[in-house]
């Protein structure tokens, strides 16, 4: 338990003391009163009952100095002495009268109702003196547990913030968590978009150079066919078909040509099983040399060395 200063004790301590002095002194002039007629004494006892002060420094009050003795009157000249009348005998002085018993009950009761009332002021001062301290005790227990409360309060608020802020930064952790998560999405998506859409137009690019390359073969091979067809043509125009030709047989053969149209080769590559009519085309083929060919030597090299057939009702 914390201790708090208490203000006023030695003040207390004091004002007590000086009351069994009082209660001393009393009872020393009471037993004493036969030597002399004590003067009645009158003690008002009191305190005021203030807040708690700072405790007041007491200062000792100095015992009256005895009056400095009178100074000697000068010695005169002596003067000359008057005749005087004789003056008339003094009459003796008669001695003290005796207290009565009657006075001295009665100052007895006066003594001891002077004692009774510095007891019962003695006793009402330690009353009021333990009260002031049971005030004193419960205001320092009552402070105590209000500086105690205060602290848990200030405990508590403190732990509040603290979780406070730990929930805060539990949630932007949260947030930047989140946030990266998000911008890891996007990220993949848009590295998804951007293979697909690279996946879509390699896909497209080669689409249209099989599409190109495609065309342009059927291009090449039209005209591969073009040019077939013109040589076929030539070849059968200059072919002599010999009588007596039964059916419609067909003769195969491979020509060789050279860049300008040359026949450099003729090979028979299935008879038509009339000697006569394979002849006929081979003098034909001859005939026709040289045959059209493409300036296009990629072409060319396609229509350089191919077979050819021939039907004598084509």
């Amino acid at each position: 338990m914390t201790s708090y200063p208490e203000p006023g004790r030695v003040a207390s301590g004091v004002l007590a003391v000086a009351v069994h002095l009082l209660l001393i002194l009393l009872l020393v002039f009471g037993i004493s009163w036969q030597q002399r007629r004590p003067d009645p004494v009158v003690a008002e006892l009191w305190q005021e009952i203030a807040p708690p002060k700072p405790e007041p420094v007491v200062t000792p009050v100095p015992e009256p100095s005895p009056p400095p003795p009178a100074p000697k009157p000068q010695a005169l000249p002596p003067e000359p002495k008057p005749e005087l009348p004789k003056a008339a005998p003094v009459p003796k002085a008669q001695p003290p009268a005796q207290p009565s018993k009657a006075d001295i009950e009665l100052k007895d009761k006066q003594r001891r109702l002077r004692e009774q009332k510095a007891a019962e002021a003695v006793l009402r001062q330690e009353e009021l003196r333990k009260k002031e301290e049971a005030r004193k005790e419960q205001e320092a227990l009552r402070r105590e547990e209000q500086l105690r409360q205060e602290e848990i309060k200030r405990r508590e608020e403190a732990h509040r913030k603290e979780e406070e802020k730990r929930q805060e930064d539990v949630r932007r952790d949260d947030e930047r968590r989140m946030e990266k998560e998000a911008e890891a999405r996007r990220s993949a998506i848009l590295d998804e978009q951007q293979q697909l859409a690279q996946a879509a137009k390699i896909h497209a690019d080669e689409e249209a150079r099989r599409r190109a390359v495609a065309e342009a073969a059927a291009a090449r091979q039209k005209q591969l066919g073009q040019y077939m067809d013109r040589i076929r043509q030539k070849i059968r125009g200059r072919v002599v078909v010999p009588p007596g030709i039964n059916g419609n047989p067909e003769a195969v053969y491979r020509v060789t040509l050279l860049p300008g149209g040359e026949v450099l080769d003729i090979k028979l590559v299935k008879s038509s099983g009339i000697p006569a009519y394979d002849a006929a085309v081979e003098r034909a083929i001859h005939a026709a040399d040289p045959l059209p060919v493409p300036g296009d030597p990629e072409l060319f090299q396609q229509l350089r060395e191919l077979p050819y057939k021939f039907r004598p009702l084509e």
